[in-house]
């Protein structure tokens, strides 16, 4: 997943403390945090979480205006909002304006990237990600394209605006809510302390039962924008109270007070600050196992939190922070944040792969300059100066025009119909993915063993003996063609389910328990017959697995290699063999063959395993590549994505192997059945 951008606030200052040159240090240093995790994150591994520094930043200098401007009697909701949209507006507008550009250039250019831009989709979620980025609504839309057969976020130029959502729904709840709050003299603290008690214990609660809303769900993240407000409150008033409901109480808030008479103690803090950020940095990590932000988030938070309470004179502040090349980058940290995601995002969606590492470096610079050419030509013109009204008003008009168009964009699906025939019928195969084979949506492809009672697949027919088909996504996808081709002969029990191949061993604990769930009930049941199948991306560990199997009674077990994988998804590579050729191939040449290298090896281990061993590499390839197509339809081709099979895909290979001596035993299966039924037959 992607991270968020920089705090974006008024300016780095509160009513106590004045200017804060070490804040905006502090903002390039997450703002660097994000890109390095961006463009190199095998090293820079936990670089995301300087979306938690962004937040308590934000949370810190916004908090404080409001606060001030409250207790003064000067708040105006009307100027509160000018100004957020003076400071925000200009630079989202701009990035927002050169990705539909860039989106328009590409589907103008007729040429192979414009093909590839609209059949996979790209320019319509370029539109609706436009329009959730002028709404503000990013994270919402991200969140609810979350899944197994999503497109990767790395093709996603305006995913980075998640973060922004969050911030700016966040901003739109709290004045009023500090404005309510003030008016019945309720201290700041106090509600700023409840409300993100609430939220951080949402926060843990839905880290464990749905990590994907967790990351992007703004209720889940309000805490961290509501510890830099608890911040803000301390630095205001450190001479009152915060364990009051009542705005008048007084005391010491012993924190504050003892940080503006002890200088040891400021810079112990500062220290820690600085140590904590980059033990984040570089050991917390978001996986699909562990997930973010959870506890997690604590690391990152705690540390900006410190950072900022011991004041710009504590010494990591003072000495690292604080400096003037920091600083600068501090102050285009927004900008620079919103243009680097999309020089990274295009590379990938141009190259159908990873930039390379001179793309990657180069992105850091030029995404420099242009946060610099931003900030004079077109943020601080805008932002300051006269007009000021007249200026809210027309960025305001100019976001709407953005969204709406945007919007059309999406509505008319990306103008996929000025594409050929040929194209749309493959890219409706791209576009329904997982939709194109039955057995991903038949209700026997679970994540819980507990989830299987709805699935129709039982040993219904104690007159047939039953296969058994168990593993990830790609054992799935073998089912309908079982279904198809031994339905007849055989009961067709699935037990599959998203990354999670048969194997019981790992660190997945989700998928170990299923697992041993599903070998029981195989114990009890016992298939006459188990297929083993997965995405091997080496030489898998089944060896407990067979072994378990045999000592429950289940002796014929066949494991089927690894599919062909291509480089980019089928469809594209057909309408880019199309498109040099104008002939649609039925084989096309692989140059990565990694696959055919572990079916070789499982080939070699199967003897080991003493099981049969199925290769649809051997089936499908040859010299003259690998099978892309049957028949002269373009919608039947094998796969949907890189590694999936469609329903076509999955009947014909398994088609391939319906013969196979292996399954021609079910003549002692039958017999086994047969004597079972006339022992039955006699007891009655």
């Amino acid at each position: 997943m992607s991270s968020p951008s920089p705090a974006t606030p008024e300016k780095t200052h509160s009513k106590s403390s004045g200017y804060r040159p070490d804040i905006d240090g502090l903002r390039a240093l997450a703002v660097f945090a994000v890109f390095f995790f961006h463009a190199f994150p095998e090293v820079v591994r936990g670089g995301f979480i300087g979306v938690d520094v962004f937040f308590v930043i934000s949370g810190f200098l916004i908090s404080s205006i409001i606060f001030s401007r409250l207790e003064s009697g000067s708040f105006s909701f009307r100027d509160f909002y000018s100004r957020r949209i003076r400071r925000i507006y200009p630079v989202l507008i701009t990035v927002l304006f050169a990705c539909l550009a860039f989106g328009a250039l590409f589907l103008l250019s007729h040429g192979l990237f414009s093909v590839y831009f609209i059949l996979n989709g790209e320019y319509a979620q370029l539109g609706k990600h436009v329009a959730g980025g002028a709404g503000f609504i990013s994270n919402i839309l991200l969140w609810f394209e979350s899944g197994y057969f999503d497109k990767t976020a790395e093709a996603k130029p305006l995913l980075h605006l998640w973060s922004l959502g969050i911030e700016e729904q966040f901003y739109i709840v709290w004045p009023l809510l500090l404005w309510l709050a003030w008016k019945k003299r309720f201290n700041f603290f106090a509600v700023s302390a409840l409300f993100a008690v609430v939220s951080f214990g949402l926060n843990l609660y839905v880290y464990r039962t749905d990590p994907v809303a967790d990351f992007f769900s703004p209720l889940t993240r309000f805490w961290e924008l509501l510890a830099g407000a608890m911040l803000a409150w301390a630095f205001l008033h450190p001479g009152s109270s915060p364990f009051t409901w009542k705005a008048d109480s007084s005391g010491p808030v012993p924190v504050i007070g003892l940080l503006r008479k002890h200088e040891r103690l400021r810079h112990i803090l500062s220290m820690t600050g600085g140590l904590l950020l980059a033990v984040s940095v570089f050991f917390v990590k978001n996986t699909d196992t562990e997930g973010y932000p959870g506890a997690w988030a604590l690391f990152p938070v705690l540390s900006a939190v410190l950072l900022i309470a011991a004041g710009k004179d504590g010494w990591f502040n003072k000495q690292i922070l604080s400096c003037r090349i920091l600083v600068w980058f501090g102050l285009i940290s927004y900008p620079l944040y919103l243009w680097h995601w999309p020089f990274l995002s295009v590379a990938r969606i141009v190259l159908r792969d990873e930039p390379p590492l001179w793309w990657r470096i180069a992105a850091f610079p030029a995404s420099v300059l242009l946060a610099w050419l931003t900030t004079k030509l077109i943020e601080n013109p805008l932002r300051f100066g006269k007009y000021g009204n007249i200026k809210t008003v027309c960025l305001f008009a100019v976001m709407l025009c953005l969204g709406l168009t945007g919007f059309v964009i999406f509505k008319k699906d990306g103008f996929r119909s000025t594409l050929p025939y040929m194209t749309r019928t493959l890219e409706n195969v791209l576009e329904k993915r997982g939709k194109t084979n039955p057995a991903f949506y038949n209700g026997c492809h679970q994540d819980s063993h507990d989830k299987y009672g709805e699935c129709p697949h039982r040993t219904s027919h104690p007159s047939k003996p039953t296969i058994a088909i168990w593993g990830d996504s790609h054992a799935a996808h073998l089912v309908t063609g079982f279904e198809q081709n031994f339905g007849d002969r055989f009961n067709i029990l699935q037990r599959t389910g998203d990354t999670c191949p048969a194997i019981l061993s790992g660190k997945q604990t989700q998928c170990l328990k299923k697992n041993q769930a599903v070998l029981k009930e195989f114990a009890r049941i016992r298939p006459d017959y188990v297929v083993l199948a997965g995405f091997w991306h080496s030489l898998p560990a089944l060896d407990n697995t067979i072994a378990e199997l045999r000592k429950n009674g289940m002796e014929h077990i066949a494991v089927v290699g690894p599919v062909p994988v291509w480089k980019r998804e089928l469809p594209i590579e057909l309408i880019r063999a199309y498109q040099k050729d104008t002939i649609l191939p039925d084989r096309i040449r692989m140059e990565e063959r990694k696959f055919a290298r572990i079916d070789k090896a499982m080939s070699e281990q199967s003897k080991a395993w003493q099981v049969h061993y199925i290769s649809p590499v051997r089936f499908l390839c040859n010299q003259q590549g690998c099978l892309a197509r049957i028949g002269d339809s373009a919608d039947r081709i094998l796969y949907f994505d890189t590694d999936h099979l469609t329903e076509a895909g999955s009947g014909y290979l398994v088609s391939l192997f319906r013969n196979d001596p292996f399954f021609r035993t079910e003549r002692r299966a039958f017999a086994r059945h047969e004597s079972g039924a006339e022992n039955a037959a006699g007891s009655l």
